[in-house]
């Protein structure tokens, strides 16, 4: 984290800078140019614009990229949207803030640990595939120019150049809900199955939406450090490395 959902709580907490010049910016320069990013000193924030996980303030003749990193966190006059990240620590440090934008009414500060959080003007988002936020119809039309994929079933779906916004979580989500085995080769997929994929991803992503963020789901943080049995049919859960990143899933119901 933060994945997807979490970046569209950030961008619609940003929102309350609309309309707002900005009057200083402070930002730690082993995250972005701190000359570069004085030019947006005196401009207006128009608007903000999320895509995956990237969330971008729209100013009068630039635009400001928010990049989180794993453990990089939005304050908005002081309150965060999301108090603490599942993998991040529970409170904030004044040395951790990584960027303070000021403006006439309030302030937009990004609280990062670890410094990976990063900063950019006028970010090119040409690369990125569709938002993960988008109707079942859209997501088909993707994964269907996806069905020649030999890569995991797991790698393609968190391949942001196809869909956008889907991280580690959520993606070990969808397949548990889909029971659809992370390790597959995305080609052995048949169409029913990668429309059943289309609709657990909108499925998945509007309930786990609605409790908070991407830790919310059955494969929660302590069902992935406890691995229980499954809450589904009782098998055990089993936990392999797909693409470098540590998948939960269950050793029955998931083929």
């Amino acid at each position: 984290m933060p994945e997807g959902l979490e970046a569209a709580i950030y961008a619609d907490a940003a929102t309350e800078l609309v309309g707002h010049v900005v009057s200083s910016i402070e930002v730690d320069d082993r995250c972005a140019d701190s000359k570069e990013l004085a030019i947006l000193v005196g401009q207006r924030v128009q608007n903000v614009r999320r895509h995956g996980k990237r969330v971008a303030l729209v100013l009068d003749d630039d635009q400001l990229e928010l990049f989180f990193g794993m453990t990089g966190r939005v304050i908005i006059n002081d309150v965060a949207p999301i108090g603490a990240l599942e993998y991040g620590p529970s409170s904030e440090r004044p040395e951790w803030d990584r960027l303070k934008l000021t403006t006439d009414v309030g302030s937009l500060r990004v609280n990062d640990p670890r410094r990976w959080a990063r900063f950019t003007l006028n970010p090119d988002w040409s690369t990125l595939g569709v938002d993960f936020i988008s109707d079942a119809h859209q997501l088909d039309d993707v994964l269907d120019r996806q069905q020649r994929r030999t890569a995991a079933v797991k790698s393609v779906l968190l391949d942001q150049r196809v869909i956008a916004g889907l991280g580690n979580m959520l993606v070990d989500e969808v397949l548990f809900s889909a029971g659809i085995e992370p390790c597959r080769a995305f080609a052995s997929l048949s169409v029913d199955e990668r429309r059943q994929l289309s609709t657990h991803i909108s499925a998945v992503v509007t309930r786990l939406g609605e409790r908070g963020g991407s830790h919310t789901g059955v494969l929660s943080p302590e069902v992935r450090g406890s691995l229980p049995a499954c809450p589904v049919d009782g098998a055990p859960l089993s936990r392999v490395k797909v693409s470098g990143r540590t998948t939960i899933f269950c050793s029955l119901h998931q083929r």
